[in-house]
């Protein structure tokens, strides 16, 4: 038991060292990040608004950084595959996930086999932008110029009208059909996998409206091939100010838009989802970030990891509430 006494010293003194240098290597650790390619997971296909958002800040942030960052899209399933495939990735700062309300706030409450919990498997990082929606058509399919116009069409014509989202419970599914709603009127859904490949097909004529985002149709709107009749938040779009909000067109009160925010797996340590709070913050905040959101129609702003947690649990208990009144459930 002697000998046994004093060989305890020299095993545990390794132990302890080990554990002081873990202790110790955090702050190190983060100052050391990132040390190799970040990976950018956008659950939707290139072309949309949340994909323009990352590509932006992840052209901003690889020079920041010094790392390559890439941008991962993967679409599908009203954004659901993209979403679990980073919940399902390594905690080490090297995922961050770039989505939006529809991914993280509507899916839990429209569907029943959801594989993430928001809350849960993501740590927040920031907002990135808040993003308004434009009810447009296609004037050769629909030849109305306002609201009231659609409405009168759409109660002439019920369910006639075929409408595009981004995915079944998506965003711009939620929308339309609170606007339905709202107007007593009954259109059709057709879902996409996303807002380029909706987008294309109503200017092709496949459809005749949506609810998007005012950089994915600008270009459209420009040359007239799709035509904006109102903007669904309370405020009308800077870039479009003669552009009625749908309030103003008679549904009073009516208030809805998209947002875009960034996460990571539950469970990354703290030092690294501080400094990548702080260098996206200061990426947004840079003068060209501010003009290439600005150009593309998304609005910035930015936050802190625990008011994008606490902003994040509203949004899930608000569009819950919108999702269990319209009485939308998915499988």
């Amino acid at each position: 038991m002697k000998n046994l006494s004093r060989l305890l010293p020299h095993f545990l003194a390794p132990l302890v060292l080990g554990i002081a240098c873990a202790v110790g290597a955090s702050p190190a650790f983060a100052q050391a990040y990132p040390s190799k390619t970040i990976r950018f997971i956008v659950p939707f296909p290139a072309g949309g608004g949340t994909d323009f958002v990352a590509r932006t800040l992840a052209t901003r942030l690889s020079t920041v950084f010094g790392q390559s960052i890439v941008t991962d899209n993967r679409p599908g399933a009203a954004g659901m595959i993209g979403v679990e495939a980073a919940a399902r990735s390594p905690a080490d700062g090297y995922t961050v996930l770039i989505a939006g309300v529809g991914e993280l706030t509507i899916n839990p409450g429209i569907y029943r086999k959801i594989t993430y919990d928001t809350n849960k498997d993501f740590q927040a990082v920031s907002v990135l932008a808040k993003n308004p929606f434009l009810l447009v058509v296609n004037p050769k399919l629909l030849p109305v110029t306002d609201v009231q116009g659609f409405i009168r069409f759409a109660k002439a014509n019920p369910g006639k009208i075929n409408y595009a989202s981004f995915g079944a419970g998506s965003i711009a599914h939620v929308i339309a059909e609170a606007f339905a709603q709202r107007a007593d009127i009954k259109l059709t859904h057709v879902p996409y996998k996303g807002a380029a490949p909706a987008v294309q097909d109503l200017v092709g004529g496949q459809v005749a409206a949506m609810f998007v985002d005012f950089g994915a149709a600008k270009g459209h709107i420009g040359a007239g091939t799709l035509r904006a009749l109102a903007v669904s938040t309370k405020e009308r779009h800077p870039a479009l100010p003669s552009v009625p909000t749908v309030a103003e067109s008679g549904l009073e009160n009516f208030e809805a838009f998209s947002w875009i925010g960034s996460m990571v797996p539950a469970g990354t340590p703290k030092e690294i989802v501080s400094r990548l709070n702080a260098e996206i913050v200061k990426s947004v905040a840079s003068p060209e970030m501010q003009k290439q959101f600005s150009d593309y129609g998304v609005l910035p702003m930015t936050n802190t990891p625990e008011q994008h947690a606490q902003f994040v649990k509203q949004e899930i208990e608000r569009w819950g509430g919108i999702v269990k009144t319209l009485g939308l459930s998915l499988d």
